[in-house]
């Protein structure tokens, strides 16, 4: 477990640890695999708040060019520090990257730039350019999005023709809605891109494929001829705003022809398409990206619910009973109530992460095998976990700001800024809203092979069997994971089986079945409640949730230490280890840039 970082604990916050019932240090173990991981994390910690490149002094207070440069400065530096303690693991080095809550100006090409050329280049393609990526020679981005489409990526405008006779492909923005809009990395760093765009052979559109693209000059770093490239300008973030996302037109660009990804889809040089195995295996890059964001939601929220729940130990206000010393505001139910719950969901955000992890590695093996039969599974497990821990880390990161008063309003709480992050995520690779609709349109496809009698995935067995009444009458039964899991289970097979149903008696009325899953699609999305249980279970349930609260109130402490996050990862005057709150908001109050300036202006008055 993390030390404290001064040698004054706050009283409140030191009675609180002394009522776990379970030692932390065993739990963090356990969160981050075992002793060994552990101790490597906080070495890798210590390496980059021990470097005054990484000093986070300035977080809160940097206009964007400066965030921007600060970019570049700690962008550089990593790279030295893996180089100089030899860090080859890609994780420890996503670790690093993640410590320094720093939009690094090479994150998007460790993340997605180099996956692509791994996932969709031949070997000959990899061969040639991997070393250049992976020894930073080259800079990469992976440019998708356009302003015209995100999610929907078969709709993507940018074109890319094939030229028979210079066996050349020409890249084209022809509408201002192909501009390629939001990669980050792009408006300033990157000089190559990874480029998704439709592949025109002989006026055939072949449909999406991946391209290498060279944008910017490798000497001078201007942009090359056809390229109209540039930053798009300010955000919701102040993380993002130190990331130059970018915007992107082709007028004409000519690539040769082994510049198209080939280890997946192939083009001749006579013009001949051959389809990859699978078309969703060119979306292999998203998809791991998606598990990652997994990752990341549990970062956020895991850091807000410690923050949150550190002030409401240390935070008195008020008196339970009259005559009694202030209370605790964690000891007040409805403070118990916006956060346990938060808490509770960051350790089945990390357990579902390390699930999809594994999930994710074992796909990869059986593809790389030529077994693609996990990929429609995959899809819809990493697309819907995807959508669910972002939206549910962004609404609980809020509620933990609102937990923290006033307090929590200040920038420098951290809380903020985790909660924009996590707003962010909700849209990036793939919009929470349409992600969900894929999920539900996998399942009622599921549902129908159910009916069907066909085999079904090992994990959605449970659609060909019949809904029933949840037999349990008392909260004890409800504890039980075996229930707990039926009930969910019931309650999607019955929300399914009556969406598949509806689906069903439009498009036999004659209505187009495009059209039908658009007029179900609220009903999709909502996932109205489907009677599995009766009015007093729901009373039982509710009040086992707040019997629940009763036995990890002594824990809450001790539960978020077990996250272990650092003073120098929250960076927050509010979730401070040693709980010295009040000192260190004086002490942030009194940096500001307005606290330290005498202005002649006020003489005048």
């Amino acid at each position: 477990m993390m030390k404290p970082s001064s040698s004054r604990i706050n009283p409140d916050l030191a009675r609180e640890r002394g009522k776990a019932s379970f030692d932390t240090t065993e739990l963090t173990y356990l969160l981050h695999g075992g002793r060994e991981k552990t101790e490597r994390k906080k070495f890798l910690e210590l390496l980059v708040e021990k470097d005054p490149v990484f000093n986070k002094e300035d977080a809160y207070i940097l206009d964007r060019r400066r965030a921007y440069e600060r970019g570049l400065e700690k962008g550089l530096r990593m790279v030295e520090l893996i180089k100089e303690h030899q860090i080859t693991d890609p994780y420890e080095q996503h670790i690093l990257r993640r410590i320094t809550q720093t939009l690094l100006p090479y994150n998007l090409h460790k993340g997605m730039f180099i996956p692509t050329l791994k996932g969709q280049g031949t070997k000959e393609q990899k061969a040639k350019w991997l070393p250049l990526a992976e020894s930073l020679q080259i800079i990469g981005t992976y440019a998708q999005t356009e302003i015209g489409h995100g999610t929907f990526v078969r709709g993507l405008e940018t074109t890319a023709t094939y030229d028979k006779t210079t066996q050349e492909f020409v890249i084209h923005s022809p509408t201002h809605s192909a501009c390629k809009w939001w990669p980050g990395n792009l408006g300033k760093t990157s000089n190559f891109a990874t480029v998704p765009a439709r592949l025109i052979v002989d006026g055939t559109d072949h449909g999406i494929q991946m391209f290498l693209v060279q944008l910017r000059d490798l000497e001078t770093h201007q942009p090359l001829p056809g390229i109209t490239i540039g930053d798009i300008g300010a955000k919701f973030s102040m993380s993002f705003n130190g990331s130059d996302n970018g915007y992107l037109m082709f007028d004409h660009v000519r690539i040769p022809l082994d510049q198209m990804l080939m280890g997946l889809a192939k083009l001749s040089p006579d013009g001949t398409f051959t389809k990859p195995a699978n078309s969703k295996l060119l979306y292999g890059t998203m998809s791991y990206t998606r598990v990652a964001i997994v990752g990341d939601s549990f970062w956020g929220l895991s850091q807000a619910i410690t923050i949150a729940t550190r002030y409401s130990a240390v935070r008195r206000q008020g008196h339970l009973k009259p005559g009694e010393p202030e209370a605790q505001i964690i000891d007040y139910k409805t403070q118990q109530y916006k956060l346990l719950p938060g808490l509770a969901l960051a350790y089945a955000t990390k357990f579902a992460f390390d699930y999809v992890w594994r999930s994710f590695q074992e796909r990869e093996r059986k593809i790389a095998a030529g077994d693609l039969s996990m990929l429609p599974e995959s899809h819809a497990i990493t697309s819907g976990l995807k959508a669910f821990s972002t939206s549910t880390a962004m609404r609980h990161a809020e509620t933990c700001r609102l937990a923290c008063g006033g307090h929590g309003y200040l920038l420098y709480s951290g809380l903020p800024e985790l909660y924009t992050l996590m707003n962010a995520a909700c849209t990036y690779e793939g919009d929470n809203d349409v992600l969900f609709l894929q999920v539900a349109r996998y399942l009622v496809k599921i549902a129908s092979q159910a009916q069907q009698g066909k085999p079904l995935p090992l994990s959605l067995k449970y659609l060909s069997r019949k809904s029933e009444q949840c037999p349990v009458i008392d909260g004890e039964g409800f504890l039980e994971s075996g229930v707990q899991r039926t009930i969910y289970q019931d309650r999607t097979s019955s929300e399914v089986r009556a969406v598949a149903g509806k689906l069903q008696i439009k498009i036999s009325s004659g209505m187009d079945s495009a059209d039908a899953w658009n007029e179900l699609s609220v009903d999709l999305l909502r996932c109205a409640k489907a009677g599995v249980l009766n009015c007093a279970q729901t009373k039982i349930i509710r009040q086992q949730v707040f019997d629940l609260m009763d036995k990890l109130r002594p824990e809450a402490v001790a539960l978020v230490d077990a996250f272990d996050h650092s003073d120098y990862v929250l960076n927050s005057p509010l979730g401070r280890f040693d709980g010295n709150v009040y000192e260190d908001l004086f002490r942030w109050a009194q940096r500001s840039e307005l606290s330290d300036e005498q202005w002649e202006i006020f003489l005048l008055l």
